[in-house]
């Protein structure tokens, strides 16, 4: 449980950026783009991996074919992209808020990032397995195929619940990061567009979370697609968007190049950087 005073001081807020944001004379800009670009390619790999996954697979087998969840690419041919792209983004996750330790950022991303490395590295179970099957576990012998070492050792059941938890923490986190994300451009400008848009994606990812829920208690599927499937593509892609266009998308990919620095050249850089606002 978190220290009561230090839950007191989290604060959505982050530090300001500088005001001149195309001075790259200035270290502090080179560290923010730096940061920007993080959230960028978060974003990036949120919005890709869906496709990826689904049209990866179907490239393989000659058939597009959605599985009945993202998770469930763990046990397919896409296995690698699945495991390495959820990798990259909780380790990003656990290290891009490191210096600002007293932030909502800070917390709900290395809750985010911890969780993610679980839906890893605790698979949910593997698909269509016929009734009465043996499952994956440490007294089942012999072993059935595709076990992962933690199946084997926990027994399948209890991994894929494990996961199930680890799922709905990270998708909720990311919906708090966005709410996060909207509270801050509404304190730049309460009229504007971009606070309204990042409230929408945190919006449609808890939609998204109740939707798996209700559709399947329902058992009501979308054109052949699984309401678990529908709900973590929609959770997966608002993420993914409200992250790209907080770090500012293709702009900060697009780094302009550092100008040559001479001797002395850190002189034009100000101690006292002046802010202009908090992003």
């Amino acid at each position: 449980m978190l220290d009561r005073r230090l839950t007191m001081r989290l604060s959505a807020d982050t530090l300001p950026r500088p005001a001149d944001m195309s001075n790259y004379r200035n270290g502090a800009v080179l560290y923010v783009k730096s940061y920007l670009l993080i959230r960028t390619v978060v974003g990036i790999i949120g919005i890709a991996l869906p496709i990826i996954l689904m049209f990866g697979e179907a490239s393989l087998k000659g058939s597009v074919h959605a599985r009945g969840s993202l998770s469930a690419y763990y046990h397919s041919p896409m296995q690698d992209a699945f495991v390495g792209s959820l990798c990259v983004v909780g380790f990003l996750l656990l290290t891009y808020m490191a210096g600002q330790p007293r932030t909502v950022d800070f917390w709900f991303s290395n809750l985010a990032g911890v969780a993610v490395l679980g839906v890893v590295f605790l698979p949910t179970s593997r698909p269509d397995i016929p009734t009465g099957a043996p499952l994956c576990g440490p007294h089942t012998l012999p072993e059935p195929p595709s076990c992962s070492p933690v199946e084997s050792t926990l027994g399948e059941m209890p991994t894929a619940r494990a996961h199930a938890v680890c799922a709905a923490i990270f998708i909720l986190s990311l919906a708090v990061i966005c709410c996060a994300f909207a509270y801050r451009e509404h304190k730049l400008g309460p009229h504007g567009f971009w606070w309204k848009f990042h409230a929408v994606c945190a919006g449609l990812i808890v939609l998204a979370v109740g939707w798996v829920f209700l559709g399947d208690a329902l058992k009501y599927d979308i054109v052949g697609l699984k309401s678990l499937y529908v709900g973590e593509v929609v959770s997966v892609w608002s993420f993914g968007a409200s992250w790209f266009a907080k770090g500012d998308g293709l702009r900060t990919l697009l780094l302009r190049p550092i100008p040559s620095q001479t001797p002395g050249a850190d002189a034009d850089i100000d101690p006292q950087v002046k802010h202009a606002e908090v992003r």
